[in-house]
């Protein structure tokens, strides 16, 4: 009897990378697309004033949405998280400076309980950003 030989299968030593090119190319794609929009954080309009000065370029900043939402440094923040956070900042250095964004339709108690968490959290050096006033043509 004889008997049946299989044929010898060579072994495939070739890694196939297509599906990985693919899954990056996607992912390099979808990072493009999305960075630009976590970096824009919150867009205000600023009330103007005269005696509007330029921006400290250190310290704590804090932005009010026009609907009274509340940004620390670009990232959304409860009210309590703020005033930890606020503690914690002014433990470390107390004379930091605090620049409050509020939008121009802002109610001004939403701004003073801003202030008001600032100070209570031993930090004095706040101030207030505005844009500078347009000139009437």
């Amino acid at each position: 009897m004889r008997s049946k030989r299989r044929p010898v299968q060579e072994m495939n030593t070739q890694i196939n990378i297509t599906s990985l090119v693919d899954v990056t190319m996607m992912l390099l794609i979808i990072f493009v697309l999305v960075a630009p929009i976590l970096n824009q954080g919150i867009e205000l309009q600023l009330p103007e004033a005269s005696s509007a000065a330029p921006e400290p370029e250190e310290g704590l900043r804090i932005s009010l949405g026009p609907e009274g939402e509340i940004f620390f440094d670009g990232k959304p923040i409860l009210p309590q998280s703020l005033d930890d956070e606020l503690r914690l900042r002014a433990s470390r250095d107390p004379s930091l400076p605090v620049l409050l964004e509020g939008d121009h339709r802002l109610g001004y108690g939403s701004v003073l309980d801003v202030l008001d968490r600032a100070r209570i959290a031993g930090l004095t050096r706040v101030s207030l950003a505005t844009e500078p006033r347009r000139t009437q043509p």
